[in-house]
């Protein structure tokens, strides 16, 4: 059984991807997949952590220096909150179909007409979540993107999140292979810490999937070396 989730305000669920048809459920059945057929590791040797169901954990991160430093990140980092999957909408409802039809005709269930209906459906939906996340985009802004600050290769975006490359890529580049949730901005107050005098700061709250993305942090902190970053996780000071 599918353990309780546990009620934390304003956490992200940590069940959706369990939900019939949603796109977490299709990412990390094939994270699974691909992890059981070979070792998970990026291209550093490390392993990968990818969890089908990840522990949100909540960060404040404060960002002090230069007003104009200050201004251009901001700009960069701000984007839309979504990453634009190019997916081959055709090639899932195959998948869909030979994934139905995998186990033997005694034991699966379902007809071969069965099972194109339900892969026909299955694509429906995630087309029609897909329209309306792009939909989204036109309306919504995420203070703190990181595919805004560290964009998806363009060779990757028609891999989909779930696709081994795509996870290695963000592991190596974002610290986490999620994107951040429930990311606000708000102005830096006096629990984070003196400002310099002459310097503007700013305060980001948001909640990231088992790790602190330290690998973006880390982006951050060399193309913008006048700034400095000061990261609490859980109320504790990085």
């Amino acid at each position: 059984m599918p353990e309780s989730p546990v009620i934390v305000p304003g956490r992200p669920a940590r069940l959706a991807h369990l939900i019939p048809g949603n796109d977490r459920n299709q990412r990390h059945e094939r994270a699974r997949a691909a992890m059981a057929e070979r070792p998970h590791t990026s291209e550093q040797g490390a392993d990968i952590l990818c969890l089908p169901n990840p522990e949100w954990l909540p960060h404040c991160l404060t960002i002090t220096g230069p007003p104009d430093q200050l201004a251009a990140f901001r700009k960069a980092a701000c984007g839309c909150g979504q990453v634009p999957w190019l997916l081959d909408y055709d090639r899932l409802e195959e998948e869909w179909v030979h994934r139905l039809l995998a186990p033997p005709p005694a034991a699966r269930g379902i007809s071969v007409q069965g099972a194109r209906i339900e892969a026909r459906q299955m694509r429906d939906l995630i087309e029609s979540l897909d329209g309306q996340a792009a939909e989204r985009t036109h309306t919504v802004s995420c203070p703190l993107d990181l595919n805004a600050l560290i964009p998806v290769p363009a060779g990757l975006l028609r891999l989909g999140p779930g696709d081994p490359a795509v996870l290695a890529w963000m592991w190596e580049n974002w610290g986490t292979t999620w994107m951040l949730r429930c990311v606000e901005e708000m102005p830096a107050g006096p629990a984070d810490g003196p400002v310099p005098q002459g310097d503007a700061a700013i305060c980001y709250r948001f909640w990231s999937a088992d790790w602190t993305p330290w690998r973006a942090l880390a982006a951050v902190r060399t193309r913008w070396p006048a700034l400095t970053l000061h990261v609490r996780v859980g109320g504790v000071a990085e």
